[in-house]
């Protein structure tokens, strides 16, 4: 009976050893980083900043217009401009919104695929989110080997958005 035990213990804690073996490479990347200093990154970044400060140029154009209707008092030509900025102010609010959605789920897609090649050809099994990680060895994190890799990957603004 004592041998029976002993041989079932010893093939449960055998399987149980195999099956909770710890797994291989585990890695660590903040995509976060990638998306801010990455070159894929600043370029849209910069690409908004343009956006955003041409469409404040064009409302500061039609607010001095506005003005000086003021100034004349003429009524009819103030509830336009007041309503042509309103317009403008929610066309460029949503034409920012629709590119924004656009190139992060493009950016998104081929940082993704980036961070997939790398952890195949570095024969990584698992690579984690350092955002969803309480604790790791900085030794681990290869967030600056993948915004390497990811600033070779081909990234078209234009071309993105007439997709």
């Amino acid at each position: 009976m004592k041998k029976l035990l002993l041989t079932c213990a010893i093939i449960l804690s055998t399987a149980f050893f195999q099956n909770t073996a710890l797994a291989g490479p585990i890695a660590i990347v903040d995509t976060n980083i990638i998306f801010e200093k990455s070159v894929h990154g600043q370029n849209i970044i910069k690409y908004f900043e343009k956006l955003q400060n041409d469409g404040i140029k064009q409302l500061d154009e039609l607010e001095a217009k506005r003005k000086k209707a003021e100034e004349k008092k003429d009524e009819k030509l103030l509830q336009n401009l007041e309503s042509e900025m309103q317009a403008t102010a929610y066309e460029l609010q949503t034409k920012i919104q629709n590119q924004q959605d656009i190139l992060f789920n493009s950016i998104s897609e081929k940082l993704m695929q980036s961070i997939d090649t790398y952890r195949k050809n570095h024969n990584i099994d698992v690579i984690l989110q350092a955002t969803d990680t309480a604790s790791y060895n900085p030794d681990i994190d290869i967030t600056n080997d993948i915004m390497q890799e990811f600033n070779k990957v081909a990234f078209d603004i234009q071309k993105e958005l007439k997709k």
